[in-house]
């Protein structure tokens, strides 16, 4: 419960004043809509901010935002716009808020439960609109599959779509994998298994893991991310799309579909890609000067040299040069590194630092990052 307290400011003035703000932020996102959003809308919000919101429907108030939820609907319009207005408008009282926790007597946890609050806030407005919407418009089998893949991915618990997956025709499996894919790059049917959000500039797919993906694909580049439960599904799409982000940088090789469990080393090692740097940059400082040619030739030759078990024979045969120029520049490294070469922490952290930086693009080739949902 949210608790705007302040010496100057009772409970529920302070509610009001947050709620004020807020309903203005919605005039201004939706002018259309504005003498909707009267006295007893400003009221309905501030009791919400009061509460949990949970039982405040009946309320006088909450009638705007069915209403704007019927309007929005007989426009032709989607929820989206409305659910943007809300969020948006939670994030204009912030300033408010953050005035009221600085008053004398607020409570140095107000700020924080007066941020959930408003993002509960936010989630009954949403919920009130969105009822109201599908009230008036009966969705099809496609527009439900479209509606249940949106909450599963967004992370709320089975118990809150379990009913709109069996509305839609979907019997949740025990496991599930994402896939991100390139547009185009699935086929326009598929199984009643099968969950597809095909819109849009990163389209991805709910499959069960044990179906062959292969089958919906239709050829184009994807990738697929681990096998988790529903609940999760938002994990494995991340890591789907975080593969197939690394493959248009050519981090990772390319190929009609990817799987995020055969490059995990790759994944860890552009994980953090400040830390990777900064590791590089210490690790391979002794030979950074260097012209690039000769460079290369002694990071390919230490890094042969660590993998190696043999000594200079076995690294020539490896590289495919001589074995007295494999000598020379082991000679040429022990000069640069010294004792590190001995140090099995500081030959770990070159092993990783090599295969970073083999497997950093040339610069220029880095594609826009993906947005992961």
């Amino acid at each position: 419960m949210m608790t705007l307290t302040a010496s100057l400011a009772p409970a529920r003035t302070a509610a009001l004043v947050i709620a004020r703000v807020v309903v203005d932020g919605i005039r201004h996102s939706l002018p259309e809509h504005a003498p909707l959003f009267d006295a007893r809308a400003t009221e309905f919000v501030a009791s919400v901010l009061e509460h949990d919101g949970m039982n405040l429907g009946i309320a006088a108030g909450a009638d705007a935002f069915r209403q704007v939820g019927v309007a929005e609907y007989a426009a032709g319009k989607d929820l989206e716009r409305l659910s943007r207005a809300y969020h948006s408008a939670g994030r204009c009282a912030l300033p408010a808020l953050a005035s009221l926790s600085r008053q004398p007597g607020a409570g140095s946890a107000l700020m924080d439960t007066g941020v959930e609050a408003l993002l509960r806030c936010a989630d009954v407005l949403i919920r009130l609109s969105t009822a109201a919407y599908r009230a008036a418009h009966t969705p099809s089998v496609a527009e439900l599959r479209q509606d249940l893949l949106k909450e599963i991915l967004s992370g709320r618990p089975p118990s809150k779509w379990a009913g709109l997956a069996a509305e839609a025709g979907w019997v949740p499996p025990a496991r599930v994998v994402a896939v991100a894919a390139e547009p185009g790059a699935v086929r326009a049917s598929f199984g009643p298994e099968v969950l597809a959000g095909l819109t849009g500039e990163y389209p991805h797919l709910l499959v069960p893991d044990d179906v062959e993906i292969g089958g919906v694909l239709a050829g184009t580049r994807a990738a697929v991310g681990p096998a988790v439960a529903p609940a999760e599904a938002a994990v494995s799409l991340r890591w789907a799309r975080r593969t197939l982000e690394l493959v248009r940088r050519e981090v990772i090789e390319d190929g009609p579909l990817v799987r995020w469990s055969d490059h995990l080393t790759t994944h860890w090692l552009f994980a953090d890609e400040v830390l990777t740097t900064a590791l590089v940059t210490r690790s391979l400082a002794p030979i950074d000067g260097l012209p690039a040619n000769e460079r290369a030739k002694l990071a390919e030759t230490l890094d042969a040299m660590l993998s190696a078990r043999g000594g200079a024979p076995e690294i020539a045969d490896n590289l495919g040069v001589h074995p007295q120029t494999v000598r020379n520049r082991l000679r040429r490294l022990r000069v640069l590194f010294g004792a590190r070469l001995d140090d099995p922490e500081a030959r770990l952290d070159l092993r990783i630092a090599l295969r970073a930086e083999l497997l950093t693009p040339e610069p220029g080739r880095q594609a826009t990052p993906m947005k992961v949902a």
